[in-house]
């Protein structure tokens, strides 16, 4: 997401905002949400964790399904 500051100002300046305060005001919400957005770098690092998650979760499943079928077939009377 991109923010045209220049044409936020314009908007407040046709307002009657003054042309100084216009451009502090756009140059403070552009800091703003710039902040608050999320960069491709930050995705990618949220979704190598969550793969590294999942893969921990699913190995963990894996051992205790093989280990509760090993318990149930030294139930079965051979």
């Amino acid at each position: 997401m991109t923010i045209d500051t220049l044409e936020y100002a314009k908007r407040l300046e046709a307002g009657g905002v003054d042309r100084k305060h216009a451009e502090i005001h756009a140059e403070a919400l552009r800091a703003s949400l710039s902040a608050q957005l999320a960069t491709k770098q930050d995705l990618d690092a949220a979704i190598a964790k969550l793969d590294a998650t999942m893969i921990k979760y699913m190995v963990g499943q894996t051992f205790a399904i093989v280990a509760l079928v090993f318990a149930l077939l030294r139930l079965i009377p051979h």
